[in-house]
């Protein structure tokens, strides 16, 4: 049973062959059926043909007697010319005339009984075709014959059939040499696309896809696979360069831990100096935690992101429910808040819906929305001094859902306000907490930012179609305001709370 399996499952020999191969076969193939079906076509085509032609002579052979016979009881008949196979036989049963062989001229008899028309008689291995016509006088009926050997319609017809065989042999030999070259002239890009495809793993960043110039299905397939190749890069790129930003960023905070449990372990006879130490340290843990889980949160941002691009299909989410999402959001940083004296407000206008309208929907889930209000006031409150305010607001407008987080802070520098959506950077001290208590300010030991917060903000404002952007304010703080555009042909999806 398994030697059965293991042999059905054995490719066939076609299938082993090259792709040239088995297009120049195939078409070979297809046509030699259609040469063969010309040359029966055309075979039964000349033997009707001269078929015709023969009934045609023969009519001809009989029409001067038979004219003759209609009109003359008595007649004085001539003979036929040379070749011509007549025989007259009277309505007594008597051959008047007769060329014909003797083997058929001992057959008239039968004749004179055989309705008028046209007639094929063997006789000693030989065919004959007859014309046989029963012209009438005032004598009686008469009887015409007249034939030819059927041998010469047979040799004709061999003769052009066996031209016409070598024909379509010759016609069917140029058309496989032809099928070759054309296949070979037709696959030729996709052997150079094969060769290039080699170069990937050599120099995958610069091997690209040969686009031939006409705009055929090659030129298409090569077209969609570069698209996917330079997909693919990207994607490779963000991750060597999430990986390689992950280690810089990951190496500076062990490092400070290492110090820091050394001095421990030094200062281990202070109580004091040890639980300082200790603080430190778990300040430190608490940076790498967030680091990690920042960077898990932009690689299942970008996989998903992926898997859209990939036409995997994407469900929106209600204005009212991302509403309820951001007051949730927004109690959530009010426990962080409460520990700097920082008052953190909302404000929700719904939009205008006409009856019988539903209400806006965004292709951004309640965990995203989550994710924005969480990093973007998050980081308003760790850069605000004791008694800040933050104002998160979210309404629908234009078409569009937007999603702002203004705070009464000392804002950013200008020179970190175009970077400040890139992973891994952060702003000068104005924006950064102290690490020890300030009677000025009242900031509050925290644990130091990863640069990642408002990477994720733009990833997943991008993933819904949208933007992020950042500004500092004329009178002082700092707005970050995400839209994202409305869609109508999702089906939305309830919050799940």
């Amino acid at each position: 049973m398994t030697a059965g399996r293991v042999a059905g499952r054995r490719p066939s020999r076609l299938r082993s062959l090259s792709l040239r191969a088995r297009i120049t076969i195939g078409s070979t193939v297809i046509a030699a059926v259609v040469i063969a079906l010309l040359v029966l076509v055309m075979r039964l085509q000349v033997v009707n043909v001269v078929a015709s032609a023969t009934e045609t002579l023969l009519d001809a052979d009989t029409d001067p007697y038979v004219a003759t016979l209609e009109v003359d009881s008595d007649p004085n008949l001539s003979p036929p010319g040379n070749a011509q196979f007549v025989a007259v036989v009277s309505p007594t049963g008597e051959i008047t005339l007769s060329s014909m062989p003797r083997r058929l001229e001992q057959s008239l008899g039968s004749l004179r009984t055989t309705p008028a028309g046209t007639s094929v008689v063997e006789l000693g291995g030989s065919q004959y075709r007859v014309v046989v016509e029963h012209p009438v006088n005032q004598a009686g009926r008469w009887t015409v014959v007249a034939a030819r050997n059927s041998q010469a319609e047979a040799i004709v017809v061999d003769e052009l059939t066996t031209t016409l065989s070598f024909t379509g042999l010759a016609i069917l030999l140029a058309f496989g040499v032809a099928s070759w070259v054309l296949a070979t002239t037709a696959l030729r890009p996709v052997n150079r696309m094969r060769r290039e495809a080699e170069r990937l793993s050599v120099a995958p960043e610069r091997a690209e896809l040969p686009v031939g110039p006409a705009q055929d299905e090659l030129a298409s397939l090569a077209t969609t696979l570069n698209a996917f190749l330079a997909r693919t890069r990207q994607a490779t790129e963000r991750e060597r360069q999430m990986v390689s930003d992950a280690s810089h960023e990951l190496r500076t905070p062990l490092a400070i831990l290492t110090t820091q449990l050394d001095l421990a372990a030094l200062d281990r006879d202070d109580a004091r100096a040890l639980a300082a130490h200790i603080e430190r340290a778990k300040n430190s843990v608490a940076r790498l935690s967030r680091l990690a889980n920042d960077l898990l949160t932009l690689s299942r941002i970008e996989e998903s992101e992926r898997r859209a691009a990939d036409g995997a299909p994407q469900s929106a989410t209600t204005w009212s429910d991302l509403g309820d999402e951001v007051m949730a959001a927004v109690d959530r940083v009010r426990l962080i808040a409460s520990a700097k004296d920082v008052t953190v407000d909302f404000e929700l206008e719904p939009p205008t819906v006409a009856d019988g309208s539903d209400e806006p929907r965004y292709r951004l889930d309640t965990g995203g929305m989550a994710q924005l209000v969480t990093n973007t006031a998050g980081n308003a409150v760790a850069a605000l001094p004791r008694g800040g305010t933050v104002l998160v607001s979210w309404r629908a407008a234009s078409g569009e859902g937007v999603l702002q987080v203004t705070d009464d802070g000392p804002g950013v520098p200008e020179s970190f306000v175009p970077v400040a959506f890139d992973r891994f950077t952060r702003p000068d001290e104005a924006r950064t907490s102290r690490r020890d208590p300030d009677p000025t300010t009242g900031g509050v030991p925290m644990p130091g930012g990863s640069g990642l917060g408002l990477a994720i903000v733009r990833a997943v404002a991008e993933r819904a179609g949208g933007t992020a952007a950042l500004r500092n304010l004329p009178t002082g703080g700092l707005e970050v305001t995400v839209r994202v555009p409305a869609v109508r042909d999702a089906p939305a999806v309830r919050a799940a709370h």
